[in-house]
């Protein structure tokens, strides 16, 4: 997994041409630190003969050395970054290159000829083995899951259970919405009886009274309504559990 960028920042691994004419330049102050660092990388050389002590050679061999008539040596110093050529330049400099370059009538584009662009990369995160392993399990579930959804119609042992169907969800619906129509229609039921029933047996009450009873006796059915209704229900949930169960035994592992 990869990170954001730390440093967006391009650099340029410079030619070998672009580099001496870097060096050519004349001296600037307001040359960018990477030019003056390459600049300073500046290979000298010295064309002095070699100095050897007086104490290695007699009189006799230097005689004979100065007949020989060499040729001075001539000695090349390198820096060790420059000479592997590992030095870069920012885009930055490269815009303060080529307006120092336009001046003196050399274009940059020609001496960017075999320069590499260096593209910032992203830092390496390193990857969670839990959450792989939590990933290839839901991977493998899912699997198992399509595998099922189209070998159900052909395996006797994934055969679609009688609870999937689109009827029994219909049937299952139709009993919840009786038994909700059932409870609205006791409890209307006893409130009628305990405001106009009663009444009837007894004579004529007073309004409040009798709407009293009513409340009285819609609250009871109420309560016996909802002692059922949650029995039902609570059926039902043991129903779905055993349904999930023998669904789960049917799965491939």
């Amino acid at each position: 997994m990869k990170a954001a960028l730390n440093n967006s920042s391009i650099t340029i691994l410079p030619s070998e041409k672009l580099i001496k004419r870097i060096r050519s330049l004349h001296q600037y102050d307001d040359a960018p630190p990477n030019i003056c660092a390459m600049r300073a990388t500046k290979p000298k050389s010295t064309s002095d003969p070699l100095s050897i002590p007086d104490t290695v050679l007699t009189e006799t061999d230097r005689t004979f050395i100065e007949s020989l008539k060499l040729e001075p040596v001539v000695i090349d110093t390198y820096d060790e970054e420059c000479n592997n050529m590992k030095s870069t330049l920012l885009l930055s400099d490269l815009i303060w290159l080529s307006n120092k370059l336009h001046m003196e009538n050399c274009y940059l584009h020609d001496l960017l000829l075999g320069s590499e662009v260096i593209l910032p990369k992203n830092d390496e995160i390193p990857r969670n083995e839990e959450l792989d392993a939590r990933c290839s399990r839901l991977k493998i579930q899912q699997e198992n899951r399509e595998y099922k959804a189209i070998t159900k119609n052909v395996d006797n042992v994934t055969k679609p259970l009688p609870e999937d169907t689109i009827a029994y969800q219909i049937k299952q619906i139709n009993k919840q919405l009786i038994a909700v129509f059932q409870f609205i229609v006791s409890v209307l039921t006893g409130f009628l009886f305990g405001f106009h029933g009663i009444e009837l047996l007894v004579g004529t009450l007073d309004f409040g009274f009798r709407l009293l009873l009513g409340v009285i006796c819609s609250l009871t059915i109420a309560l016996a309504e909802l002692y059922f209704l949650a029995k039902t229900l609570n059926e039902d949930y043991r129903q779905e559990v055993q349904v999930e169960n023998r669904s789960g035994h049917s799965k491939l592992h």
